[in-house]
């Protein structure tokens, strides 16, 4: 399978998740039959909002269908986390939206664990020439509890697209999308812009290298907006296995100090 079709799908477990293909698939591609993707992945981070510490290990599962331009995907994590007490780090602290869970100045860190947030996402690769364009809509559904602080208890709804143009054996990318976050009662969020720009490095015919920045808004006046830097490596282990392998470091005070992650994706 196309290195581009498991990037893309890869990157379903990840949050935001964009769309990322390769501009080398052909129409023939695009057009081929139906196939199903089994995802895992597990994600690491650390780091502190308001000089209060956290860190969070998250284990996710998922499928993925795509048939001709058109993916369909859902994952959930289940969410291990350190945290203050007061602390919602929502969908397990991956490059989420940190919001408090109770309007205190209490600083007790407390371990908690438990289902995280469903993740529903659709991404269309558009039929446009030169460039590869994808567009991607995502719905956070809130099966995350709310009174253990592993998520807000509300729908988010999301937009994103994706261009990229492949250089030899350089595809540079540039991604954007807006998310309406949900609302808990109490709290005042906003929605938030996000993005991303980089370059796939193509190393031989099964594996890509990945250099990329990332920016997210904050969903609260409380916190700062988020940026990062980050590199992967996209790998084929046999004809339907690839292996992802990432890390990121932040370079705002409110990211994550550091992440990394695992992906898995078994295609049929």
């Amino acid at each position: 399978m196309h290195i581009a079709k498991f990037t893309f799908l890869l990157s379903c477990l990840s949050t935001p998740a964009f769309a990322q293909e390769d501009p080398a698939t052909s129409s023939d591609e695009r057009r081929a039959d139906t196939e199903i993707t089994f995802l895992a992945g597990a994600d690491y981070a650390t780091g502190d909002i308001n000089d209060q510490d956290y860190e969070t290990t998250s284990i996710s599962a998922g499928v993925a269908v795509r048939n001709g331009p058109l993916t369909l995907s859902a994952t959930i994590p289940y969410v291990i986390t350190s945290a203050p007490e007061e602390l919602i780090v929502s969908q397990g602290g991956i490059l989420a939206t940190p919001l408090f869970a109770t309007p205190t100045s209490q600083t007790t860190t407390v371990k908690r664990e438990g289902i995280g947030d469903l993740q529903l996402q659709a991404g269309y690769q558009l039929p446009v020439s030169e460039v590869h364009a994808v567009l991607s809509g995502s719905v956070k559904v809130p099966t995350a509890s709310r009174e253990a602080g592993l998520g807000s208890g509300e729908f988010d709804y999301g937009i994103s697209g994706h261009l990229s143009k492949r250089l030899g054996s350089l595809v540079p990318f540039v991604n954007a999308g807006y998310t309406v976050i949900g609302e808990p009662q109490g709290y005042e969020v906003r929605n938030t812009l996000s993005g991303s720009a980089g370059s796939h490095i193509l190393v031989g015919e099964t594996s890509s290298v990945t250099l990329s920045y990332a920016y997210e808004q904050s969903a609260t006046e409380d916190l700062g907006d988020r940026q990062s830097v980050g590199v992967s490596l996209n790998t084929g282990l046999s004809s339907k296995l690839r292996l992802g392998l990432e890390g990121s470091a932040g370079l705002s005070a409110d990211a994550p100090d550091a992440r990394v992650g695992l992906r898995l994706g078994l295609g049929f």
